[in-house]
Order: C-alpha cells, then structure tokens, then sequence
C-alpha cells in the first residue's frame, strides 16, 4: 500500500470515530456529550488539501444524489456517491444513498464531511451522520478497518448472550465483546418440532439474556480502536448452519428449500 493510500485511509478511519462517538445507544455507553460539537482536522499531500470536518448542523435538504446542510462550520451540498452502511434501533443494512436517505430527514444532525482541494477545485462529501437513532457512513471504512475477516465453507461457532434484539439483528456478548448476528428478517429456518418458519415469526422466542449458540460461515472482527467507538467487536453473518437458545430451547436450523 503507497503512502498516499495510507494517509486517505487514516482521514476515514478518523472520521467513522469521531461519528461514531454519537454510536448505536442500543449496545454503547452513551459518550456523545463528551465529544466536541465541532472538530476539523486540516492536512495536504502533494499539493491536495483534506479537510475532515465533525460538526453538528442542519439538513435542509436530501435527496437521492446528495445532501445540503447548514451550520457555523460549513453551509452547502455534500456528495453521497458510494455504498452505506445504515443501523437504527431495528434494521441494519448495507445499500446505495438511495437505499437509505429515504430514513433521514431534514432537521438537526451530528455530521462528518471531507473536503478534498486543489488549485481552483474542490469537492465536498458526506463521509457519515447521526441523527436521532440513525447511524449511517460509508461502508468502505468498514470493509477496510478490519483486523480480520474468516469464512468457511463449514462452520464455526460461538457461544454469546443476547443483549439487544432488533428486526433483523441481535448483539450477543463474548467475553466482554459485544459481536452484531445479522439474521434477514424474511429468511426461513427449520423449528426443531414444530416446522419451517421466517425468522420474523420466531425471534420473539429470543430474549435478552439468552444465551445462545450460532454457527455461521461469516465472521468481521473489527480492530480494537474502531470496536471501542462503534460498541461492537465483530459482525456474523452467513448462515446455512444453526441458532440454539439454549434458555428457551428454541433450535432453529437454516432452511434453504
């Protein structure tokens, strides 16, 4: 990796931290009223200027292509190109701006923004939000601030407690380590004595302080800066293998038709 890479990589990771200060208050100590209301970080490589600037503002203004807002930091229009990462108190999901602006809307925000310079030409984009219980920010950060990423054709397994449930997601505890099992609402499994099910019929039967146990083909172990702000360790996903309750005795078994 070049030294120019490294350093547009270092003004994103240091972004999706400050952003996610706000975090997901379903699984993280609260820590937004420590951070500053508004925060720039200003560096230039070979002639381009980055401004990384946190801020709290206004939307006034969405649509499916870009972002206005005002504050006392920065008044204007934000690009929104690229895939999202979006996580509320029910849903998380991965999609385009057009996939996920449609849950915003105009008023007060926490807001993370870059501003790339050189010579005459300038270009301002949306790096990430906050507002109300809505996280959204890039995926690219996600997918490159990772220690690791595993994946078997078989299975690996893992023993938690559920300490957050939502539509299409739990946040289980390991060690100390909140882990994200993202589960498609609409997905079918196999109920042990009962018959296939969805999942949005059987999560009910899944409750906070459960523990359970899930085997699944897909694990994204964050590093231990990023997981210490967003409130979680690693996400699961991929499944063809099981989810056992081992305090309900629900055993479900993934059902592939």
């Amino acid at each position: 990796m070049n030294q120019g890479s490294k350093y547009l990589i270092f003004i994103v990771l240091t972004v999706l931290i400050v952003a996610s200060i706000a975090g997901v208050t379903l699984y993280s100590s609260n820590v937004l009223a420590e951070a500053s209301s508004s925060d720039d970080t200003a560096s230039e490589y070979k002639g381009v200027k980055y401004n990384v600037r946190i801020f709290n503002g206004t939307i006034t203004s969405i649509t499916n292509s870009n972002i206005t807002i005002e504050s006392d930091v920065f008044s204007g229009t934000l690009s929104t190109n690229g895939g999202w990462i979006y996580i509320d108190s029910e849903l998380i999901k991965r999609g385009d701006w057009s996939s996920v602006y449609g849950q915003l809307s105009e008023g007060d925000a926490f807001i993370a923004m870059l501003s790339i310079e050189k010579g005459d030409r300038s270009l301002n984009i949306l790096l990430g939000l906050k507002q109300n219980d809505i996280l959204v920010f890039r995926a690219r950060v996600l997918n490159r601030y990772t220690s690791r990423w595993m994946h078997t054709r078989n299975y690996f397994g893992i023993y938690g407690k559920i300490v957050y449930k939502g539509e299409n997601y739990m946040a289980i505890n390991k060690h100390g380590h909140n882990i994200l099992v993202i589960v498609g609402q609409e997905t079918e499994w196999y109920k042990a004595g009962y018959g296939v099910v969805k999942w949005s019929d059987v999560r009910d039967e899944f409750n906070e302080g459960d523990t359970v146990r899930i085997f699944y083909h897909n694990i994204l172990i964050l590093n231990n800066r990023l997981a210490e702000y967003l409130g979680f360790k690693a996400i699961i996903w991929g499944y063809s293998g099981s989810i056992i309750d081992l305090d309900s005795g629900t055993a479900l078994m993934r059902y592939l038709g």
